[in-house]
């Protein structure tokens, strides 16, 4: 994902109806911040300072070392009482330090996040974070793929949205990709899709992290 492919997706977060969670970087949190406000920011000093009262963030208690299940339950907490108009940011920072525990507890708001919800958890540590988050949220962390690899899955996406069925095919004959790259496309794609869809592109990105099974063959069931 390339910078222009970020500021893309953290602009349809804005503005789109539905948003899904993401995992991302301090850095493209500010991007989106930016998007947001339509003000240059670039540290959590000048959020404070804003006093954006449709911001939410949640970091590691001062006594702690980590992010705790507590905090996670504040959070949903808040996030369950819808405000008054627009979205509300929720940035739970340094979630990569979070335990399992606090990680499962999240779960199913990532899974059923509200229309009026913009979820980023800011990590630095991938690693950390387990596969159940992964498959709920979209990676905004760092560049993956070539360029041409982009390209090729920017025209997958596009291709289904406007059932171009047989450059969908030729596209999708030609593809390599690991299953953490297909796992990106199908999120990339989700907001795009019917209930029934969404359905069914959760059950592929959950084979996708817990199976051996060759992602371009999960990817055809998914797509054609």
């Amino acid at each position: 994902m390339n910078i222009s492919q970020i500021k893309h997706c953290l602009s349809s977060m804005v503005e789109e109806k539905w948003t899904t969670p993401a995992i991302i970087s301090e850095s493209n949190i500010f991007l989106l911040l930016s998007e947001y406000t339509k003000k240059h920011i670039i540290s959590y000093e000048e959020v404070f300072e804003e006093n954006m009262s449709n911001v939410s963030i949640y970091d590691i208690p001062e006594d702690r070392k980590e992010f705790s299940i507590e905090t996670v339950r504040n959070c949903i907490i808040e996030i369950e009482l819808r405000p008054y108009e627009g979205k509300h940011i929720y940035i739970l920072r340094h979630f990569d330090t979070a335990t399992i525990q606090a990680q499962n507890a999240l779960l199913k708001v990532l899974e059923e996040a509200p229309e009026y919800a913009i979820i980023l958890l800011e990590v630095e540590n991938q690693n950390s974070i387990l596969e159940t988050i992964k498959s709920r949220t979209i990676n905004l962390t760092e560049n993956k793929g070539s360029d041409s690899d982009l390209a090729i899955w920017k025209e997958i996406i596009e291709c289904f949205k406007l059932k171009q069925d047989k450059k969908l095919i030729w596209l999708l004959y030609w593809l390599k990709c690991t299953s953490s790259e297909a796992i990106s496309i199908l999120q990339w794609v989700y907001p795009y899709l019917s209930e029934d869809e969404m359905d069914r592109c959760s059950i592929a990105i959950e084979s996708l992290s817990s199976t051996h099974e060759n992602p371009r063959s999960i990817l055809d069931s998914f797509f054609l």
